[in-house]
Order: structure tokens, then sequence, then C-alpha cells
């Protein structure tokens, strides 16, 4: 087929540092050819900047006259639903930036119209693509650390990008901040837990910040055999994001930022074991933030969301399925709906308390 052609749905951040870069380095085998956005100075800025040929305040009109074959709906979750389904019904791809939805009701809706209509729906699942949990994904399909008995995912998101600041949209999302950042958390656990059968969540209020419900979130995912602990930290100037996995003979340490990652042994703790185990993880860690340095300079290394950008395009290509499908949206939305009424149970008796 000829090269797909594509537009963006919303301007905003992560539209204009992820999404447009990410299609522009993929111009070899997809055309970005409109953005749309209710704020039309807004989007003529930003298709100026980008060098993209259309604006559209209106999508309706935008699938009208530029009949694209992939629509990257990258708006606040709430309007997802509503805006995926008037692309599908138009017979347009639509790959949409997570959460899916904000209801398994509005996923299922997604999905039920997209299979009348023949068409993919993918899940911007972005953290999925760090090289540093592909490798790690890898690792554990392949027993190299023993079977899976767990993992603890621990993110920081300074204060000052969303929290401290009262009329960010992210304060409007069932538990707050949380539903921002916390979809990433959820779908990284599901990659190794699935299903998820229960949830214990605590969440603390530690800054002055009437808007924000809470700051400091305690996470439990609990599956069959396996946990997942998740600690999200909204109360520093600290952007951090790492990932521990234990298994039965070993364990994987993921700087998923710097795209490291470190296999642990510590089998006793005799001073030589501990030293040889702290020596060797710390070479490896040199070693790795080296090499992804120049990967980084040089490069060669690919962004998360051209990563899973260009596999969605490429599922259009080849009539194949996406890299992260309507139904692993669902059922992150599933569980994140679990957590939040869950936050919402202990705020309750927070309040009986009080």
């Amino acid at each position: 087929m000829a090269k797909p052609r594509a537009a963006i749905l919303g301007v905003g951040l992560i539209s204009g540092k992820k999404h447009i870069p990410a299609f522009l380095r993929l111009k070899h085998k997809v055309d970005l050819v409109a953005l749309c956005d209710v704020n039309r100075e807004g989007a003529e800025k930003v298709a100026h900047n980008f060098g993209i040929p259309h604006v559209y305040t209106d999508l309706g009109k935008l699938l009208a006259r530029e009949k694209p074959n992939l629509l990257n709906i990258c708006t606040p979750p709430r309007t997802h639903a509503k805006l995926a389904i008037q692309a599908i019904r138009h017979g347009t791809n639509v790959l949409i930036e997570k959460p899916m939805a904000v209801s398994v009701a509005e996923c299922d809706e997604i999905i039920s119209e997209a299979q009348t209509a023949g068409v993919k729906v993918g899940v911007a699942h972005s953290d999925l693509f760090y090289d540093s949990f592909t490798k790690a994904r890898e690792l554990v399909n392949h027993n190299v650390i023993g079977d899976f008995r767990g993992l603890r995912i621990f993110l920081s998101t300074p204060t000052h990008y969303m929290t401290s600041r009262p009329d960010h949209w992210a304060h409007k999302l069932p538990g707050g901040v949380f539903g921002e950042s916390g979809p990433h958390a959820v779908y990284m656990t599901l990659a190794f837990i699935n299903p998820v059968l229960d949830v214990a969540v605590r969440g603390k209020k530690v800054l002055d910040y009437p808007w924000s419900q809470y700051e400091d979130y305690r996470i439990e995912v609990i599956g069959e055999k396996a946990t997942s602990s998740i600690v999200l930290a909204y109360t520093s100037n600290q952007w951090m994001a790492t990932v521990d996995i234990l298994g039965s003979k070993g364990a994987l340490f993921l700087d998923l930022q710097s795209q490291s990652i470190v296999k642990y042994n510590r089998t006793s703790l005799s001073p030589l074991r501990i030293g040889l185990s702290q020596l060797g993880g710390g070479c490896k860690q040199l070693w790795a933030t080296c090499a992804n340095s120049m990967r980084y300079a040089t490069g060669h290394i690919r962004s998360t969301h051209e990563l899973l950008i260009d596999g969605f395009v490429e599922s259009i290509i080849a009539n194949q399925p996406p890299p992260v499908s309507a139904e692993d949206g669902r059922e992150a939305v599933r569980v994140m709906n679990m957590i939040v009424e869950e936050l919402g149970v202990a705020a309750g008796k927070e309040m009986a308390l009080a």
C-alpha cells in the first residue's frame, strides 16, 4: 500500500515532545499531514514549528478532507472514547495515548466499534518499549533469573510538572495525578502479572496543595503467584523511573531513563559474595551508562514513542496486530479503576477517623 497518511489530535506537551517528533523520524514510511486542536492558534504554531501542512479545529472536517489512515489521539483521557469512535466510524485506524479511556465500558465500546468497522486500535503504552524493559522481559521469558517472583516499580515525577499547578487537567482525573502517570506502572506490571486479582492502595497527603488529592501513592497489585509493589511520588524535584524484578535464581535492576539493566546475584551474605556482587553490579552499571550515553549522543537509541508508533504504522501496512492492542489497553484501565476505587475507600476511612 501507499504510505499511510497520519494526523494528530491534540497539540499539548506529549504531542509536541514525543508524538510529532516520532512521526517525523518515520517520514520514510508514514506522512504526517495534519494537526487538530480546539486551540487554532496553538495548533498553527506547532504546525509551523514542525513543518506540518494542515491545521484543523474540527475533527470531522479533518477526517473528511484529509482521509487519514491513522489518527493519533493525544487529548485528555475523558475525551478519548468519543473522539476515537468518531474516527473509527470514518474507517480510520486509531492510536490512543494512555490511558485508553476512563472506564472499561468506554474501552468496550471502542473495541466493538473497531471490530464493526474493521480498523485497528492501538494504545500508547510507551514505557514497554524502553530498551532495558524489553531486554528484561526477554531475560525473564528465557528463565535467566529463574522463575518470576515479583517486581517493584518506583516512579518519581517532579512536583512542578503537575502537582503544584492547580489548573493542570490531571487533577480532574480519577485518583488525581495518579491517573496521568499511574497507567505506566500498571501496564508495566501487566507485562509480568496478568491477570490481576486484587489491589491494595494507600495515598498520602504530603504537600499543602488543596487541589491535589494525594502526592504519595503506595500500591500493591496482586496476581495469582506474584505481586507488584508500586511507588508513585510527586513530592520532590526529581525524575526517577526504576524497576526491580525478582526471580528464584537472580534479580534485575532497571533504570528506564538511562536504559541500563543490571543482573544481580547475591546468594549469600559473606563479605566476598557481597563485594563481588557490588563490584560486578557497579561495573555493569558504569558500562551500561557509558554505552547508552554514546548511543544517545550518536542517535542510535530510538525513543519509546518512535518504536511504538513505528510498530503501529507497520501493523497497518502489513495488516498485523498492533504492538499494544485495545484489549491490553482495556485491561490497564480495569486495573486502574480497581486502584481508584480502593483510593476512594481509603479516603472514606480517613474522613471517618478525622
